[in-house]
């Protein structure tokens, strides 16, 4: 039983830290505009991707500078080769007068060192920095733009919601109609059709409610999506907004935003990587140096050791035989030469050590080579036109680079007026509005204090409510076009301008 509690408890611990993980995804039970702006820089997949590029970059210019480190490789093998007859070629070992050999066992290993260098070298470690840098600021401006999404799509929860709250009045007005209709009615005032009237109206309410309840959940259901969060629960939107009186010029807000807008930012930065892949592509025309060396070491082992026993036994009977051969003729001369002593060519016990002792050497008991060192010093010459075409390939994209950033540019420029123009008329038109609400809502006062008296129509009195509907939509229209307008000017400039 205790060798199972380990295994239980990280279970146990798995389990927990994936509970906390869903916990973690899940909405809050209320949220304002800034948490959910923050929750989605937390959560949300497509801002995660962008996130993830910047620590490649980080060490795609770790990497540049390791370039000038030497590299290092060591490599170690073993190998086996079965016994049998070799065969060379069209011919086979018994042709050969060769005969079956052994099964081997071998093992060897390399030591390699080697420094490559050129000009291109030094000008990549400035096309990285270059790069991390246009990383780092198109993550900002994928930050920023998701800022200015999470607002859109908040504001038009808000605007859902708002939307439910007028239809619940609009519900109220024709619930307070449809009851003094019915008394008029009962009373003998009025003909039955005016609670018909009353009753239809207040039919039509009750779709409006429904449809924008249902425009509301699906607007928060958006919300939640674009942060990243899960969408089996319910939120609160608990951010007030004010419209206030746009002050700024717009001087001022072209100014910031050409200055520190996040997508100008990246726009530079990604033009100062295309002019540092540039210079770095034209530097593919310089030398390159390559210093390299290395040590390595080799080993084997026969598994029959007989057969070494018998091959060094042939071999030495054969020098003796050539030893005695050469004997006789020396004695066969006019002038007999000294004979040689061929019995110091004979296998002996010694021999039979030393070859058993040389085949005990396998697997790590190396045989080492010399070491070999080199220089190589290439210049390239021709190479069918593709280092030309690299070049040509990045000073287009440099180009590219720069063309998109004076796009954006003036792109940036008329963003920001034509989205002032339309805060300024937002602001004034949400002023009109609100007199026509209060205007409508004064006509509908008096429409239904006419009928409850008699001296107005049911048909005047629905009119009046229609009215204001149409003053309570229009006001909540102009209402969220200006703060979506702000917000649209907000991105523009690349900063908050809420009060």
């Amino acid at each position: 039983m205790c060798s199972r509690n380990p295994v239980r408890l990280v279970v146990v611990l798995m389990m927990v830290m994936a509970a906390a993980e869903v916990e973690a995804q899940s909405a809050p039970a209320t949220m304002s505009l800034d948490e959910a702006v923050q929750l989605a820089r937390r959560y949300s997949p497509g801002y995660l991707q962008q996130t993830n590029d910047e620590a490649v970059a980080d060490w795609n210019v770790r990497a540049a500078y390791g370039s000038l480190l030497p590299s290092l490789v060591v490599s170690s093998s073993l190998d086996w080769r079965g016994g049998g007859t070799p065969r060379f070629g069209q011919l086979s070992g018994e042709e050969l007068g060769l005969g079956s050999t052994p099964d081997y066992l071998f093992s060897d290993y390399s030591i390699r060192l080697s420094w490559t260098v050129s000009g291109g070298t030094f000008f990549r470690m400035a096309q990285q920095r270059a790069a991390r840098e246009a990383t780092t600021a198109r993550i900002e401006a994928a930050g920023y733009s998701l800022e200015s999404d999470v607002t859109r799509q908040y504001l038009s929860a808000l605007r859902a919601r708002d939307a439910v709250r007028i239809a619940e009045r609009e519900l109220a007005s024709t619930d307070e109609a449809l009851k003094l209709a019915n008394a008029r009615v009962e009373a003998g005032a009025a003909p039955r059709m005016d609670a018909a009237q009353a009753e239809v109206e207040r039919g039509r309410s009750e779709v409006a409610l429904l449809q924008a309840q249902a425009a509301e959940e699906t607007e928060k259901l958006r919300l939640l999506q674009r942060i990243g969060l899960d969408l089996e629960q319910d939120v609160d939107l608990t951010t007030q907004l004010t419209v206030f009186e746009p002050t700024w010029t717009l001087a001022d807000l072209s100014q910031a935003a050409m200055q520190n807008h996040p997508q100008l930012v990246a726009a530079r930065a990604a033009e100062s990587s295309g002019r540092a892949a540039a210079r770095a592509a034209r530097m593919s025309y310089l030398p390159t140096v390559s210093i390299g060396g290395g040590w390595s070491g080799y080993t084997q082992h026969a598994r029959d050791e007989t057969f070494l026993i018998n091959q060094a036994q042939s071999s030495a009977q054969s020098r003796v035989e050539s030893c005695q051969r050469t004997n006789d003729l020396y004695s066969r001369l006019a002038d007999p030469l000294p004979p040689q002593d061929c019995a110091t060519l004979a296998f002996s016990d010694a021999d039979r050590s030393r070859i058993l002792s040389a085949n005990d050497f396998w697997p790590f008991n190396f045989t080492r080579q010399p070491p070999v060192f080199g220089m190589t010093v290439s210049m390239p010459i021709f190479d069918g036109f593709s280092r030309e075409a690299q070049v040509q390939q990045a000073a287009a994209t440099a180009a590219d680079a720069r063309h998109q950033l004076r796009e954006e540019e003036l792109n940036r420029r008329a963003t920001v007026a034509t989205s002032f123009l339309a805060v300024r008329t937002a602001y004034r038109a949400v002023a009109i509005e609100e007199r026509n609400v209060a205007a409508a809502a004064e006509q509908l006062e008096f429409a239904r204090e006419r009928y409850r008296l008699g001296a107005g129509s049911i048909l005047e009195l629905t009119q009046a409510q229609a009215t204001m509907a149409r003053a309570d939509q229009a006001h909540l229209a102009a209402l969220y076009a200006f703060h979506e307008n702000l917000a649209d000017l907000e991105s523009a400039v690349g900063r908050s301008l809420r009060q």
